[in-house]
């Protein structure tokens, strides 16, 4: 199974917003392409984490796709900079 985690710094302020995005349709970032997924959200900044097959190639589809990139046009006004891919540089399990 493939990983890909996105990650963007937030604007100030708009913490509640992003939280906000995760109960709307619109927020949700095509949860029925991957397999799981999660978000994560501090003060400052907001983590995509996707797995499911070939989920940096789903990633890509949809980024550079201007239909279904427009998916994450409602967090874009919340970003304070890029959304960038963060690489996985460690993991493990039990």
């Amino acid at each position: 199974m493939d990983r890909v985690v996105l990650v963007a710094r937030l604007k100030p302020g708009v913490r509640d917003r992003a939280e906000a995005l995760l109960t709307d349709e619109y927020g949700r970032l095509h949860e029925d392409r991957f397999q799981r997924g999660a978000v994560f959200i501090s003060e400052s900044e907001v983590v995509f984490l996707l797995e499911g097959e070939d989920a940096y190639e789903t990633v890509r589809t949809i980024l550079d796709d201007p239909v279904e990139s427009a998916m994450i046009s409602h967090w874009l006004p919340l970003f304070d900079g890029p959304l960038h891919r963060a690489r996985e540089a460690h993991s493990w399990e039990n």
